[in-house]
């Protein structure tokens, strides 16, 4: 028989329970190529992990080796009901006057009204013409018979090559008026209602000819002036007067626009690539003990090539730039601190005052194109997680091929184990099949025994 019972019916023994315990010791090695195949895929983890947050570093070191981050500027109005404004990197420091005289305006055309929204406009029994101007462009659009002020007022907005102008009906309380608005502001952007106009309160009962017109809002530029040079614009929005300025202008009155280096965000930029580098520092320390008690490691113990990165960083972090002024070489300048356990400190008060007498020089510091700290950051880790030849890279591909191989050692090991339990099995088999005949044969022998004697 190929296939025995759990326990043996002559014998008694429990066969799975000892072939269970004859493969254990033999398991040994399975199970120490297991451990060495789970350390190896924590060790990618990790890796993978240091990866990511290298990536982080070179992130915001890359903010830093631009020295556009150092050019950003903020601005401040001293009366925003007056005027707000927009500055980009290439604004000028510094604080000018702005006064402003009189707004930029769109037109208004009011008709002198009808009695309903549903007054027939056009009751001559023939098509009709409304024709007007609005910035130079001129329309003249067909009004058919029956049409309603409601009607025109669709008519003039769905009208495919309306240059520019909004029709809406206004109710005063007494009648309703049609109502004509330029989209845009501009002494340019007039409207008119043109001779063209056959809706005249001759042909028709309503006259919409340019007489039953009145204007409420006269298209105009806006007037101010910028530290005493006066200037007009047609829009109330003005973003060629001052270089990397825009100005939104508000209402009449005088503001004084400052414009400033914005030393906030360059100082959280720095804070940024301090608490980058401390993260990699305490991830790469934390996973890098030994227990002596349980004689393990962690992921990073004993690994050069985590030890070597980190190394390398920290000789970038605390290095000299070469060609800077002495008092502005190295980030201690700035207010970079080193800490025992290897993180850094960021003294704001330091980094602010460094920024105020000499921006110049902590841009230098970061950017230069060889030796700045950002530059060789950034270069050294984009080295460092090289898709191929990295040495993370290098190191990950390193480990999975171990894992790998592994892997087909585990299988060639489970395959044994399977050939020798089954070979286990047919033995016992075996082994049952005997001792069954012998029992077979010693209960014949006792029978017999016994009938002789009787």
């Amino acid at each position: 028989m190929s296939v025995i019972a759990s326990v043996g019916l002559s014998s008694g023994i429990n066969y799975d329970q000892l072939i269970t315990n004859l493969l254990k010791i033999q398991k040994q090695p399975l199970y120490r190529l297991q451990n060495k195949q789970a350390g190896y895929n924590d060790k990618i983890s990790v890796y993978n992990e240091l990866s990511a947050k290298l990536s982080t570093f070179k992130g915001a070191a890359d903010t830093l080796k631009s020295g556009s981050s150092f050019y950003a500027k903020i601005s401040s109005v001293s009366d925003s009901a007056v005027l707000d404004a927009v500055v980009s990197n290439s604004a000028a420091t510094g604080n000018y006057s702005v006064s402003i005289t009189t707004l930029a305006s769109e037109e208004k055309e009011v008709h002198s009204g009808v009695a309903s929204s549903t007054t027939v406009v056009n009751d001559s029994g023939a098509d009709q013409s409304f024709q007007y101007t609005y910035a130079g462009a001129q329309r003249t659009l067909t009004v058919t018979d029956g049409t309603t002020l409601v009607g025109l007022r669709d008519l003039i907005n769905n009208d495919s090559s309306n240059p520019g102008i909004t029709a809406t009906i206004l109710y005063d309380g007494s009648s309703y008026r049609l109502v004509l608005s330029g989209d845009n502001t501009g002494s340019t952007n007039s409207i008119t209602i043109d001779s063209g106009t056959t809706i005249d309160g001759v042909n028709t009962t309503v006259d919409l000819t340019s007489t039953a017109f009145t204007e409420t809002k006269t298209a105009s530029d806006a007037s101010f002036s910028v530290d005493g040079i006066s200037m007009t614009r047609s829009s109330n929005t003005v973003t060629d007067a001052m270089t990397g300025v825009t100005l939104t202008l508000k209402n009449a009155g005088s503001s004084t626009l400052s414009v400033t280096n914005d030393t906030d965000t360059i100082s959280q930029n720095v804070q940024s690539f301090v608490d980058a580098y401390n993260n990699i520092v305490s991830y790469v320390s934390g996973n890098s003990n030994y227990n002596a008690t349980a004689h393990a490691g962690d992921p990073l113990f004993g690994e050069s090539t985590s030890r070597q990165i980190l190394n390398r960083l920290s000789n970038i972090i605390t290095s000299r730039v070469s060609g800077l002024p002495d008092d502005l070489r190295a980030l201690s300048q700035i207010g970079v601190s080193t800490n025992r356990d290897g993180t850094l400190s960021l003294d704001t008060g330091t980094l602010s005052s460094k920024l105020s007498s000499d921006l110049g020089g902590v841009e230098n510091l970061f950017t230069d194109s060889t030796s700045g700290i950002g530059t060789q950051v950034y270069d050294y880790i984009g080295n460092a997680t090289d898709s191929i030849d990295g040495a993370v890279t290098v190191r990950i591909n390193g480990l999975e091929s171990l894992v790998g191989n592994i892997s087909d050692d585990i299988t060639d090991l489970e395959a044994k184990l399977s050939r020798t339990e089954e070979r286990l099995r047919r033995q016992f088999s075996a082994l049952e099949s005997l001792l069954s005949g012998l029992t077979s044969q010693g209960t014949f022998l006792t029978n017999l025994t016994n009938a002789w004697n009787k």
